[in-house]
């Protein structure tokens, strides 16, 4: 079986050029595959290891070669059994991001860069993502991945649209947005989501308004309203009249707007296995692809906020 090896490099500065093409020869020269490497990992690939009388495999032997060799310090992070390393995108006003998910042979899922990583996204789209991934690398090897264990994906993403759409076993906590205020309500130039739903916190309170450093949360109710204050609800206003529907009904939510970060979360993970959102009559295909979006908006975040 094909192995993937993950192994972390402790002094980042010193991974210099020149030591990143020495690590490459001898990974190489040792009968293994450079996969991908940076400032403080290097992913290897190879055949099952073999162990010795002393617990030690051959991995080991890599790493103390690696270790003399290069003079940094190095060990196994992860012994992975499937692992999709996805294309990195630089931009000049921050650093390049990593995007890689993969699970190891002890069955621990291993991300970064992805929907579940972010601290602004609802427990639903992260439960949704974590058990789509299980279901992909629910498989005996890489060929049965893109045919069975793709397929079994597909099945949950249309389970999970199901969901969103008829409201069933769908709490109001599972929706929550969570996302930090960087500046006072005052200083925003734009009615950002979370700043729309700061303002009804601030004209629903009889305490102190939301400021810099709050973190305010919400869900969204009506993204195509006109009026920026009516897009979404702020969690603590989320039971009121004008967005709670009649007794016995459940609360109101825009099924559209969670349908589409379904969509977003299914592309990210399935996208390199030939996803088409369009296959479930969606019309708002990205215009870029989903890791560009992850840095523009994180971009747009930072320079919007503190202006």
């Amino acid at each position: 079986m094909i192995q993937f090896l993950w192994l972390r490099c402790c002094h980042l500065a010193q991974l210099s050029r020149e030591v990143s093409i020495r690590t490459k020869d001898i990974v190489q020269g040792l009968g293994y595959e450079l996969v991908y490497a940076d400032t403080d990992s290097v992913f290897i690939k190879g055949q099952d290891a073999t162990t010795t009388a002393t617990g030690r495999t051959d991995y080991d032997k890599v790493v103390d070669i690696l270790s003399k060799e290069t003079g940094l310090s190095m060990s196994i992070e992860y012994y992975y059994k499937f692992l999709v390393l996805l294309p990195l995108e630089a931009d000049e006003k921050i650093e390049a991001l990593k995007h890689y998910y993969g699970i190891t042979q002890e069955g621990e899922l291993v991300v970064r860069g992805i929907e579940i990583r972010r601290h602004d996204i609802p427990n639903f789209i992260k439960q949704f993502q974590t058990g789509l991934l299980y279901t992909l690398f629910d498989c005996k090897d890489s060929a049965e991945v893109v045919n069975k264990g793709y397929e079994n994906a597909i099945l949950l993403v249309t389970k999970a649209i199901d969901r969103i759409m008829t409201g069933e076993d769908i709490a109001e906590q599972d929706l929550v947005i969570s996302k930090l205020l960087r500046q006072d309500i005052e200083k925003y130039k734009s009615l950002f989501p979370h700043v729309s739903a700061a303002i009804q916190l601030s004209s629903n309170r009889d305490g102190p308004y939301p400021a810099k450093g709050d973190t305010i949360n919400y869900i969204y109710t009506n993204t195509q309203h006109k009026n920026p204050l009516r897009r979404i609800a702020a969690l603590e206003t989320a039971h009121q009249e004008d967005v709670v529907e009649k007794k016995g009904r459940s609360f109101n939510y825009d099924k559209e707007k969670y349908r589409e970060m379904i969509l977003d979360a299914a592309e990210t993970v399935l996208g390199t296995f030939g996803f088409d959102r369009t296959m479930y009559g969606d019309s708002k295909k990205r215009k870029g692809k989903w890791w560009q979006d992850l840095i523009h908006e994180r971009e747009k975040d930072i320079q919007t906020e503190i202006t």
